[in-house]
Parts: structure tokens; sequence; C-alpha cells
């Protein structure tokens, strides 16, 4: 729920909430932030209702359209019954229902881009870390062969145990990972 809906229901702002409400579902017809917005309005509010005038409409639901559901919506203004808001609900959910797939598809591509980004994210940091061991035990392999081939025997024995060392660290780090 947005901050200012909040605001206006918690400092008893009547006026604003209903028009919040009203407009919540031509904003989003599919309803649930609605459906919330009311709860929320209903729990913190003894008079967020209109008794209901009685006034009803001969339109068939076949004949609905934004035409109609402007009427409706504008009827509100002046008589906010539980009554007529659960009908402007209804006409509202039917005539914008174009709106509310549209709306369910974006949601699905967000989603989908959120995941994928995931995804992603999470291969770079296999594909680094595979990176990275591989280059520890090649550096192990040069290391190990370097020291194979230096004269002197302190330097020679020095080279070859961190070569090796860093062959197998790398190694099992790699398997490690590889495994996953």
């Amino acid at each position: 729920m947005k901050a200012k809906f909040i605001k206006a229901v918690d400092s008893g702002d009547i006026t604003n909430v209903r028009l919040f409400l009203i407009n919540e579902l031509m904003l989003d017809p599919r309803g649930k932030s609605f459906t919330e917005m009311k709860s929320y309005a209903e729990s913190k509010l003894n008079n967020l209702y209109d008794d209901d005038n009685g006034k009803t409409y001969d339109k068939e639901e076949s004949e609905w359209d934004d035409t109609f559901l402007f009427e409706v919506k504008n009827d509100m203004i002046d008589n906010f019954s539980k009554e007529r808001l659960a009908f402007y609900e209804m006409v509202a959910k039917l005539v914008l229902k174009d709106k509310a797939e549209h709306l369910d598809a974006e949601e699905k591509i967000n989603r989908n881009k959120a995941s994928q980004a995931h995804r992603t994210s999470a291969r770079n940091a296999w594909t680094s870390k595979k990176t990275a061991y591989s280059s520890v035990v090649a550096g192990g392999v040069v290391a190990t062969v370097a020291g194979l081939c230096v004269e002197k025997a302190a330097l020679a024995t020095i080279l070859t145990s961190v070569g090796t060392l860093a062959m197998i660290a790398g190694g099992v780090l790699l398997i490690k990972e590889l495994k996953k």
C-alpha cells in the first residue's frame, strides 16, 4: 500500500480514502491491491461507507463499457456505499479485463527477467570460480616443472613442493565446484 493512502486512513481523511479506493481499480483492475487497501480502510474507519441510496443500473453486462464504468465511478462520489463499491469493482474488472491481462503479462516478464538475472549471476560466479581454480592448477604445474628444471636443490624443492600443493589444492577445489 502506498504511504499516502495509509496516511489518509490514519488521519481519518474519508474523502481521500474513498478517492484512493475508487482510483485503485482503474490503475490495477485485477483487484488485489484494491482488496488490501479496502480491508485496511475498513479496519480503521467506522464511517467509510454511506448508506446505499438504492440507485440501480439498467445495462446488461454485455453493454458495460468505459462510459458506463465512468458513470458508476462518478456515482461513487455521491454515494460511497458497500453495495455500490462492490458493483463498481465488478464493472471495473469486466471493462478493464484487457488491462488486467496486460498487467499480468508485464509482471510475468519482470519475474522472468529477475530470474534470468539471478541465473546469469550464479553462472558467472561459477565460471569465475572455475577459472580461478583452473589458474591455480596451471600455476602449480608451471611451478612444479620449473622446480624440476632448476639446478639448485633448495629452490627446486621449494618450487616443486609449492607447485604440487597448488595443483592439488586447485584440483580439489575445481572438482568440488564441478560436482555442484
